[in-house]
């Protein structure tokens, strides 16, 4: 005669445990992503120093004088767009959400599209302090005389 086969499973009480904390952690977890707008100002950051960087390294690969590379930030009430552009030429534009943030430059709130232009070496010519705030956070970024993009305050 064979002896029975040992019951295999999960008891009433595991699931039940299992469930409230995988509802506990998607609480959490929805929490986290419905408040986006916090972000916003750390990507609309981020993206900036991406496209100085590109335009810088465009603008040192330049060999005509005649055609400078330029970075325009644009703004309007849904997004932020970074587009460099040489002569006729232009890069694809990179975009970021607005979400209620405001961009401030060495300290004075901006217009709808501000440019930057970088000579043949990379260079834009003095220290430009760029602040993006909004939804209680607050990311500063530099773009260095020099052309070199980074994140914090423009060191004198």
């Amino acid at each position: 005669m064979s002896s029975p086969h040992p019951q295999a499973g999960f008891t009433l009480i595991e699931l039940i445990i299992v469930l409230l904390i995988l509802g506990v952690l998607s609480a959490i977890g929805i929490s986290l992503f419905a408040n986006s707008g916090n972000y916003a100002t750390l990507l609309a950051r981020d993206q900036f120093i991406a496209s100085a960087l590109l335009a810088q390294k465009r603008a040192l690969a330049n060999t005509d004088d005649s055609n400078p590379v330029t970075l325009t930030l644009e703004q309007d009430a849904d997004e932020w767009r970074f587009l460099i552009s040489q002569g006729t030429f232009s890069f694809t534009a990179r975009n970021a959400d607005r979400k209620n943030t405001q961009l401030t430059i060495d300290g004075s709130a901006a217009t709808n599209s501000q440019n930057f232009t970088f000579d043949r070496r990379g260079r834009v010519g003095s220290n430009i302090q760029l602040g993006f705030s909004g939804n209680g956070s607050s990311h500063l970024a530099c773009l260095g005389s020099t052309g070199f993009s980074y994140t914090g305050s423009c060191e004198p």
